[in-house]
C-alpha cells in the first residue's frame, strides 16, 4: 500500500442487535482479550469497541448511532493512509464502515466495494420477512432504507450500483433481490463461483471495483464460507467458500494493491465455534490481506 502507514487499525464494533442470534456482538471482543491477532505479521493497533448503548429498543436509532461513531474513525483512517480491518458484531456494522470510507474519499471519488456473504444483505423494512437490520446494509449503502441508516455522514448513496459486486450467494429473498437486479448489482451466485471458478469471478470484481473509482474496500461476512470451515457464524448456509481460495484470491489480487483501503470481517459468534476453525479462517483472511 503505497504512501500508507505500516500500521493495521482493527476497528471494534462489538454490537450483534442488528442480528437474530446476537452473540456475535462478543466476536471483536473475545478476539481481542482472547489475543487471537497477536501474531499477525503486520503490527497492529486495537481501537476501544464501540459496544450497544443501554437503550437499544429503537435499534434503527441505536445502529445509526453506532454506525456514526465507526464512521468517523474510518472516515479518520483513510484521511491518513491508514490500513483498517472492521471486525463485527453483526453485518450492520458494514453501513459504518463504508459510510466513513466513502466520506473520506468524496473529495477525490467514488468508492467500490466487494462484498463476500451467503446472503444479499438488501433487504429494506419493506421486503425483510426477518426485521433484522443486518439483512440490510447493502440497501442502505445504495441509499434504500430508514433515513437514519442512510443518511451518515452525508446524505449521497455511499455506493454507485456499478462499483459494488457480491460474491458467494446462496440464499436471498426475492424483494432484495429484486432490488439488486433493478439496480444492475452484480451478484456472483455460489454456484457461478463454482462453475467458473474464483479466480476468474474474482478477476470480473476487481474490474467492477476498480473502474470509475478512486479506491475499493472489501467485506467479508464469515457465513459466506462453508460451515465446515467457519462453524462459528449465526446464519450457517451450506455449500460456500472455501478458505484456502479465498485467502489464494485475496492475496494475488488484493494485498498490496494500491487502491485498497481496508476491509472488514463480521458475524463471528465465539459460542458457535469448533476447535477455533472459525478464529483461523479470521486469521489468515487479515494475513492475506494486509500482510
Amino acid at each position: 500500500m503505497s504512501e500508507q502507514s505500516s500500521t493495521l487499525q482493527i476497528l471494534s464494533a462489538a454490537w450483534g442487535i442488528g442480528a437474530q442470534k446476537q452473540d456475535c456482538r462478543e466476536g471483536p471482543l473475545y478476539l481481542a482479550e482472547q489475543g487471537h491477532l497477536e501474531k499477525l505479521s503486520m503490527p497492529h493497533y486495537w481501537h476501544k469497541a464501540i459496544t450497544e448503548p443501554k437503550d437499544c429498543s429503537d435499534k434503527v436509532v441505536a445502529i445509526s448511532q453506532m454506525a456514526l461513531q465507526l464512521a468517523r474513525q474510518v472516515d479518520h483512517c483513510v484521511l491518513n493512509k491508514e490500513p483498517f480491518v472492521t471486525i463485527g458484531g453483526d453485518h450492520s456494522c458494514a453501513i459504518g464502515t463504508w459510510s466513513g470510507a466513502a466520506h473520506a474519499l468524496s473529495n477525490k471519488g467514488d468508492l467500490g466495494l466487494i462484498w463476500f456473504d451467503a446472503h444479499q444483505d438488501a433487504n429494506t423494512f419493506a421486503t425483510t420477512p426477518s426485521n433484522t437490520i443486518h439483512g440490510m446494509p447493502v440497501a442502505c449503502l445504495l441509499g434504500h432504507g430508514e433515513a437514519p441508516l442512510i443518511e451518515i455522514l452525508q446524505k449521497a448513496p455511499k455506493i454507485k450500483p456499478e462499483h459494488l459486486c457480491l460474491i458467494g450467494v446462496r440464499s436471498y429473498d426475492e424483494g432484495e433481490a429484486a432490488l439488486l437486479r433493478g439496480l444492475g448489482v452484480r451478484c456472483f451466485m455460489m454456484d457461478e463461483v463454482i462453475q467458473r471458478g474464483l479466480d476468474v469471478v474474482m478477476q470480473e470484481a476487481m474490474h467492477i471495483v476498480t473502474q470509475g473509482t478512486v479506491a475499493y474496500g472489501v467485506s467479508i461476512d464469515l457465513d459466506a464460507l462453508d460451515p465446515q470451515e467457519a462453524p462459528g457464524v449465526g446464519s450457517r448456509e451450506a455449500d460456500g467458500l472455501y478458505i484456502e481460495p479465498l485467502v489464494k484470491v485475496l492475496t494475488q489480487h488484493v494485498r498490496g494493491d494500491s487502491r485498497f483501503i481496508g476491509a472488514e470481517i463480521a458475524e463471528f459468534n465465539p459460542h458457535l465455534d469448533a476447535d477455533g476453525k472459525t478464529v483461523h479462517c479470521i486469521q489468515v483472511l487479515l494475513e492475506a490481506l494486509f500482510r
